[in-house]
């Protein structure tokens, strides 16, 4: 299954919207204790709740279940059991949730003050998850009221903070908290020095999705052939990308979805690069990703694309997306005329950049 990187926390019909929204509350005193045994670490999670809570759950985030819930007593509750070392947790509801690692040193939290003592790694957790969630809110905030451009600089206000917490944690597990976001938007040079095998988080659970987007990266790389699909066009006829590919011209692959914001914004940038390169020899080909038929005509209307669009209509399952490795759209490859990739997910400039370096201005 393929993960659109649509909003992490704001567009819930997304695939990527699945988890459970990081919200940092107030109103609630947890005193946390393990001790190791064996290969297990054995916890005890006690606290304080207001009643207005309602129950309160012991989130395991590798499996996105709840293991454990109980109504707050006197608003007080707790929990205990057994845990896998390093393993990852929230404690609260679903829309008032703390994260702790078991690392077999006690912690008290208190929500009330937003507070949070004891075990030294989950203090440093604790300070980089307040900058994450205060920017998250932010992020929710500009989204709603359509602040276009706030969005965009709390957006790399966020990022920021996430690759702050991994660069500063390259010893311990913070890293494998944010890991699969940052696997989204970082240059490739840099996620495989930041996800090397050397790494203690490297085979944590949490990591695995990063993993994979690792690999899928590298289906991408400059030099890498063309990866050949097989799909109808908006008439109904089956093409192959090798229709295109190969064929001593440039081509540009662009995947996209109809019902992103982002994927609109960037088809104005697509048709731009056509309409001025198109007549220099580029090629584009669109693949999208849509699941309603209606819609995807309707948009290549709207936008007047001319250039051949292919989809399955399968959305983000589709084949296409898989053999590309694509977990985010928009998304860009450049094929040189000899079928090989010359770039991939060319932004913010970069793509005008490079066809005018290939074409001259």
């Amino acid at each position: 299954m393929v993960f659109f990187s649509l909003f992490r926390t704001f567009v819930a019909k997304s695939r990527y919207d699945m988890k459970i929204i990081r919200f940092l509350a107030l109103s609630l005193i947890i005193h946390l204790s393990f001790s190791v045994a064996s290969a297990q670490v054995k916890f005890q999670v006690e606290g304080i709740a207001p009643a207005s809570m309602g129950k309160i759950y012991l989130f395991d985030m590798a499996r996105g279940i709840a293991i454990d819930s109980m109504a707050p007593r006197d608003n007080q509750f707790r929990f205990s059991g057994t845990a896998q070392p390093d393993q990852f947790f929230r404690v609260g509801s679903k829309e008032v949730t703390f994260v702790l690692i078991s690392d077999g040193i006690p912690v008290s939290i208190n929500f009330n003050k937003g507070t949070l003592k004891g075990s030294p790694l989950n203090e440093k957790l604790h300070g980089y998850e307040l900058r994450v969630n205060a920017l998250e809110m932010a992020m929710q905030y500009a989204y709603m009221g359509q602040q276009t451009e706030r969005l965009d600089s709390l957006r790399e206000e966020w990022r920021t903070a996430m690759k702050t917490a991994t660069v500063e944690n390259q010893d311990n597990m913070i890293p494998a908290l944010y890991m699969n976001e940052l696997a989204y938007f970082t240059p490739y040079e840099e996620m495989k020095q930041l996800l090397a095998p050397d790494k203690p988080y490297y085979n944590h659970t949490l990591v695995q999705q990063a993993r994979t987007m690792l690999s899928d990266y590298e289906i991408k790389l400059p030099g890498k052939p063309f990866v050949e699909l097989e799909l109808n066009d908006s008439f109904g006829r089956q093409h192959k990308l090798s229709e295109w590919c190969g064929k001593g011209k440039y081509v540009l692959l662009h995947f996209w979805y109809t019902g992103f914001l982002p994927c609109r914004r960037d088809l104005r940038r697509i048709v731009y690069c056509f309409e001025e390169f198109h007549p220099k020899g580029l090629d584009v080909v669109g693949i999208s990703l849509d699941t309603d038929k209606q819609d995807f005509l309707r948009t290549i209307n709207e936008f007047q694309m001319t250039w051949t669009q292919l989809t399955d209509l399968k959305g983000p399952d589709s084949p296409a997306a898989e053999a590309w490795g694509i977990h985010q759209v928009p998304a860009n490859i450049l094929i040189g005329p000899d079928g090989n990739i010359v770039a991939s997910n060319l932004f913010n400039g970069a793509l005008e950049d490079k066809l005018e370096e290939i074409f001259g201005e």
